[in-house]
């Protein structure tokens, strides 16, 4: 599927033009490009998937080691069955290779999509590939990576493609003795073994596993734990309980432990060829016997692919809406203006996560979060009639006693935080102690890298990595539990995030931020939106967005039986459609309902990140737009509200308390000060699920000061705290407003100022935050509306102080930056996780 150029994507590499994003990998990412020959009238043969290496990754001798053998390895072989390499230029800066672009689903999309492929389809699938391996190991080189992803179905039969971890027979390794390469699930016994000792016959074991996948629809060797996937690997029999009972012979022939006893590709063609003719297919001919499903979207692809190239244009970010003095201009087909409803739509860059804003002014450096503390009270919600008796954790009274109550089960169902707190997005955290974790004591722990953002429930925290990957340790004790991605992206070293000179994000694998929830986690992996089993990493179900749709591109939702997805705009199929929301069953993952968000056929704004459900309150969905928010029934997809921003260019965030749901919008006034300028926030109350304006709907944030920032996270009937820095440092000052006469009634001094404060949460009258050496709980007295002594608890492992990497000129390094540690409070102990990855866990006071 087809993706958006971003800011920071080169528009031409070597003699080739960009075209559009296919996807990110460990070393790079990968374009449709064309020959820069080719001015015009060209179409879908003359395209190229051009792997573009990036420049930091290029900087480092081993990596481009790595990618001038991928392209060794890549120009030796010829096959139909493989994606023949055109072009490459290693010297060249970037380095950059390009292979045949192939119109199709890998088999990963294609099975997740649509379910698994009947007998024939599969034993067309084993005969393609094993005919690749005989092209692949006729050049003196091994693949070592043949997984569900690697393998593309193409309406003429299958292809296989990325050779970046393959190895030439005569070439040195580049793998230290003992260390593995590949994907987990999708190894042989000799690559646990290390790299040394993958050879031509381990291909064959992981073409047996890849088509047990085609056939059952799951991975052979399970997931969970890395170590449990490996020992079945090594040493299990495979579970071919499912697998059709013509294809067990040859799936248990080609994966014999001992190398020697396993089949030869050759061998295998002749084997799958008897099987296609036993279902009917004779011969070895060109044509594919693909599930309509599966043809269908090839179809989609290649008329999506032929649109663009009709219009000679790339997939490029849209420009600023047109005014009257200043149309759209500077159309990619040369001369004239490209009315709006002519741009093809694109996929999103994704937005900054909250705690990490895009630099202002030109200064690239992480800035501090902005955040908020909420004073008495919790926000709209469940939560609201789950606090009763003193739960045991010592928090102190302050919310009213409900009038329900639920049960310790019921509980834990319900657990579930992340950077905002709870579901509601209040900032008000209640304790419960059926919600710790079982045998909880306090703990260290670290993650694998960088942490971008966390959830965490009873079982698990669940972390996005700076390098694109999903991982999750244990809330008891710490150990890893799971991790997505690709092993051999590892191998490869993921790329790093970081924002570019046009303060765009740009990440080499995942980047939205996960949700946790009474054990499911939610993430979005390779394009694909899961619900996945918490504490093993076992995947409940997976869906992909609607063909033609664009990729998924915000933070997902869970709440009770619900997932909301926003999908982002596309223009390019059939039926153009703009930014969309998108419910699932959390059961099974069947689709309920799927809302336009933009209704015009042109170009929607997604890729400035616009349109997305930002809240799942009370089973409804809280979405922003350009033209302020929007309310959506859960589980029926109907409208019920909707509220324009009385001023200003609409909710930055949208967050609720006191019964209320609220959006803050930045307005700027011209002022006769030496800036020209003054940044108003106000903040707009609203009634659930009407989103009809409520008494003193309105108010300022901050009126005494001028080129601010200020974040509300949290509030509630009576009170709002917003946190405050301005264009150079964090100030550390609370702003405290009285919403019954939204007047701006104190401002309170924070006992730590700098960037590496956390975002303030709030837990029975007591905000709660951490820095980088102690967390921070201070009581608020709820009558006079201030902030009492802090008690400072040390936090065993804290990274303590340290410099602020240099900025190049170029892109921000996120995991050099200093920011801000995630606290995730739940069941009266608290989960810090710092900016490298360092986690303390501790009990709250």
């Amino acid at each position: 599927m087809l993706g958006q150029l971003r800011g920071t994507s080169p528009r031409t590499v070597g003699p080739y033009v960009t075209l559009a994003r296919l996807g990110a990998g460990g070393m790079g990412e990968v374009f449709l490009a064309r020959p820069e020959r080719l001015g015009a009238g060209y179409g879908p043969a003359d395209l190229v998937a051009m792997k573009v290496i990036h420049n930091e990754v290029a900087r480092d001798a081993e990596y481009l080691r790595r990618f001038t053998r991928e392209a060794a390895v890549a120009a030796s072989v010829t096959s139909p069955y493989v994606a023949r390499l055109t072009d490459s230029d290693v010297t060249d800066e970037p380095p950059w290779l390009t292979t045949e672009f192939v119109v199709g689903s890998t088999l990963s999309q294609a099975v997740g999509r649509h379910g698994r492929l009947p007998c024939g389809a599969v034993a067309r699938l084993g005969e393609g590939m094993a005919r690749a391996l005989v092209a692949v190991h006729a050049a003196g080189a091994t693949h070592r990576d043949l997984k569900p992803a690697n393998v593309l179905l193409a309406a003429d039969g299958p292809r296989l493609i990325d050779f970046g971890v393959a190895r030439a027979r005569t070439a040195t390794t580049l793998t230290a003795t003992g260390q593995m390469v590949g994907t987990p699930a999708y190894m042989s016994p000799e690559h646990i073994a290390g790299g040394r000792h993958v050879v031509a016959a381990s291909d064959v074991f992981c073409l047996a596993s890849v088509l047990a996948f085609a056939a059952t629809g799951r991975d052979l060797f399970g997931s969970g734990p890395l170590a449990a996937v490996l020992y079945r690997v090594a040493a299990a029999d495979a579970p071919l309980d499912g697998l059709p009972a013509e294809l067990v012979p040859v799936i248990t022939a080609s994966l014999a432990k001992d190398p020697a006893s396993r089949p030869t590709p050759d061998e295998l063609v002749e084997r799958f060829a008897a099987l296609r003719a036993a279902h009917g297919e004779e011969g070895s001919g060109s044509g594919a016997d693909w599930p309509a499903p599966v043809t269908r979207d090839i179809d989609n692809e290649y008329r999506e692919v032929t649109a663009l190239c009709a219009t000679g244009a790339a997939l490029l970010p849209l420009p600023n809406p047109p005014t009257a003095q200043e149309p759209y201009a500077g159309s990619p087909l040369g001369g004239g203006t490209l009315a709006p409803h002519q741009f093809p739509t694109m996929g999103p860059t994704p937005p900054a996560p909250a705690p990490y804003p895009a630099p202002r002014r030109g200064r690239l450096r992480a800035l501090a979060v902005l955040a908020a503390v909420a004073v008495a009270g919790a926000g709209v919600g469940a939560y609201l009639a789950l606090r009763g008796t003193d739960d045991g954790t010592g928090a102190g009274g302050g919310v009213p006693a409900p009038t329900t109550t639920l049960t310790p089960a019921q509980l834990v169902a319900q657990a579930g935080v992340d950077g905002s707190g709870t579901v509601d997005r209040s900032g008000y955290v209640p304790q419960f102690a059926a919600q710790r974790a079982p045998g909880w004591k306090p703990w260290q722990g670290r993650l694998d890298g960088a942490r971008m953002s966390c959830s965490a429930d009873t079982r698990a925290l669940v972390c996005l990595l700076t390098n694109g990957t999903y991982e999750a340790v244990s809330a008891a004790d710490g150990h890893r539990l799971w991790v997505s991605g690709s092993a051999s992206d590892a191998q490869d070293g993921p790329g790093e995030a970081y924002y570019g000179k046009s303060g765009n994000l740009l990440m080499a694998g995942d980047s939205l931020a996960p949700q946790v929830r009474g054990g499911r986690a939610l993430i979005a992996s390779d394009g694909e939106l899961q619900l996945r089993d918490s504490r093993t990493g076992d995947v409940i179900w997976q869906a992909v967005p609607p063909s033609g749709r664009g990729e998924f591109s915000a933070q997902p939702l869970l709440a009770d039986d619900t997932v909301i997805a926003t999908v982002e705009g596309k223009n390019m199929s059939e039926t153009p459609k703009g930014a969309s929301l998108r419910a699932y069953d959390a059961t099974d993952g069947s689709t309920r309902w799927d809302l336009t968000l933009d209704e015009s056929d042109g170009p929607s704004q997604a890729e400035e990140g616009r349109y997305a459900a930002r809240a799942l309150i009370d089973g409804v969905v809280y979405a922003h737009t350009p033209d302020g928010l929007v309310a959506v029934d859960a589980r029926k997809g109907v409208v019920l509200g909707r509220a324009a921003p009385a001023t200003g260019t609409g909710c930055r965030t949208v967050f609720s308390g006191g019964g209320t749901i609220q959006c803050d919008d930045r307005v700027t006034k011209e002022e006769p000060d030496p800036n020209g300028e003054r940044v108003e926030i106000r903040v707009e109350r609203y009634t659930p699920r009407t989103l009809e304006p409520v008494g003193h709907y309105s108010y300022l944030l901050d009126q005494k000061t001028t080129r601010v920032d200020v974040t509300v996270t949290a509030s509630d009937s009576a009170y709002s705290l917003a946190r405050r820095s301005d264009d150079d440092n964090d100030t550390g000052l609370i702003v405290l407003t009285d919403l019954r006469t939204a007047k701006q009634r104190q401002t309170l001094t924070s006992p730590v100022i700098g960037p590496s404060v956390s975002a303030p949460l709030l837990i029975d009258g007591r905000a709660v935050f951490a820095d980088n050496h102690a967390l921070y709980v201070m009581p608020l007295d709820t009558k006079s509306g201030h902030l009492g002594k802090p008690q400072v608890i040390p936090l065993p492992g804290a990274p303590g102080d340290r410099s602020e990497a240099q900025n190049d000129g170029n892109v921000l390094v996120i995991r050099d930056q200093i920011r801000p540690p995630q606290i995730l409070m739940l069941g009266g102990v608290v989960h810090v996780v710092f900016d490298r990855g360092t986690i303390s866990s501790v009990k709250l006071p």
